[in-house]
């Protein structure tokens, strides 16, 4: 899929009225583990909150993780860790850019720091927008209101579509990922570190062991559940 794609800038918190509401979507991020390697990434998760959503006008939505579970950054991990969300319309060709900001949710609900967000367009009318929390503007510099390792167990984004009102969303994907050598990020509330800082040799092979093994109880744990 080909894509335009373009920073849009520092993200701006914005204030609302009592009046507004945000949609709320879940989002199961699946076992507790360690996201390790090159560009780790949980993989998209689809959802349906959207659809039926004219591709006009402003949205308001918090994508809220489902079963306690939370994502866990590191001091490792890197300043283009994003959470994405890539919306399916039943347009055609290259719609525009989505164009707004975003913001992680604590484990209060409150907003943590806003970052930077990016939008791109798919010439299978598809629209994204993404939000990049450890920067606080384009030119990567790192948001220092941030102090890492944190939890955080949502993103909230505010965004307009494109003026194209004939056309609807039919369908999401939410993901989450990092790019770098080694960017570890982290799903809880199972067992994993406090924290992650760039290691050494040994220490790389220890944590892919340790997501490795995570993994591994995790989904014992799930057969044993539903044996």
């Amino acid at each position: 899929m080909n894509k335009f794609s373009g920073i849009i800038g520092s993200g701006l918190l914005l204030l609302f009225s009592s009046l507004t509401q945000a949609t709320s979507i879940g989002i199961d991020l699946g076992p507790s583990r360690v996201l390790t390697g090159i560009n780790p990434t949980t993989g998209p998760i689809s959802f349906d909150g959207l659809n039926g959503t004219p591709v006009n006008g402003s949205v308001s939505v918090d994508f809220l993780f489902t079963n306690s579970e939370f994502v866990r950054i590191y001091s490792a991990t890197q300043p283009l860790f994003e959470a994405q969300i890539i919306l399916q319309t039943n347009g055609s060709g290259f719609l525009g850019f989505l164009d707004g900001t975003g913001y992680l949710i604590d484990a209060n609900g409150n907003a943590l720091p806003v970052g930077v967000t990016g939008s791109s367009s798919g010439n299978d009318a598809s629209l994204s927008i993404g939000l990049f929390p450890l920067l606080k503007d384009k030119n990567g510099t790192p948001n220092d209101q941030l102090n890492k390792p944190f939890d955080f167990y949502g993103v909230h984004f505010d965004f307009t579509f494109p003026s194209n009102p004939s056309f609807d969303v039919t369908g999401g994907e939410f993901l989450l990922s990092a790019s770098g050598s080694f960017s570890p990020f982290a799903i809880g509330p199972g067992h994993i570190p406090t924290n992650v800082s760039v290691p050494d040799h040994d220490s790389t092979f220890l944590l892919l062991a340790l997501g490795f093994l995570s993994l591994v109880m995790s989904r014992q744990r799930s057969v044993s559940k539903h044996a």
